[in-house]
């Protein structure tokens, strides 16, 4: 079970900011057509989208690389990548999107919390 949450929030991760970090989905906050409109979006500053992209990317490959390294603590990268897909959720709640495009976040959200408690 360990592995299976670990893989898919890389893998989510990875889809997210680099497959289709330019493509429209059903997920975007409001009419938003990439993942750096949807910053714009939701009124953060431009620097908000390279500082969370990065921990995101970088704690989702901690997360992963931690099945192999028993050194590396996924708990402390899984809590952070929590924190994070809470404020997604926020955000999408702040600009009044329906709550279903916050299901993705929440997915993640999810496996991560299953992670801390493995």
């Amino acid at each position: 079970m360990l592995f299976f949450c670990k893989t898919i929030i890389f893998l989510g991760i990875i889809n997210v900011w680099f497959v289709r970090r330019k493509s429209r989905t059903n997920w975007r906050g409001g009419d938003s057509l990439t993942l750096k409109d949807e910053f714009k979006f939701y009124a953060l500053p431009n620097w908000t989208f390279y500082l969370v992209g990065a921990t995101k990317i970088l704690s989702a490959l901690l997360i992963f690389l931690s099945i192999w390294i028993d050194e590396i603590p996924h708990e402390f990268f899984s809590l952070i990548l929590s924190s994070l897909m809470i404020f997604a959720i926020l955000m999408h709640l702040k600009v009044g999107d329906k709550l279903v495009k916050s299901l993705p976040a929440f997915c993640m959200l999810l496996f991560a919390v299953i992670t801390l408690n493995i």
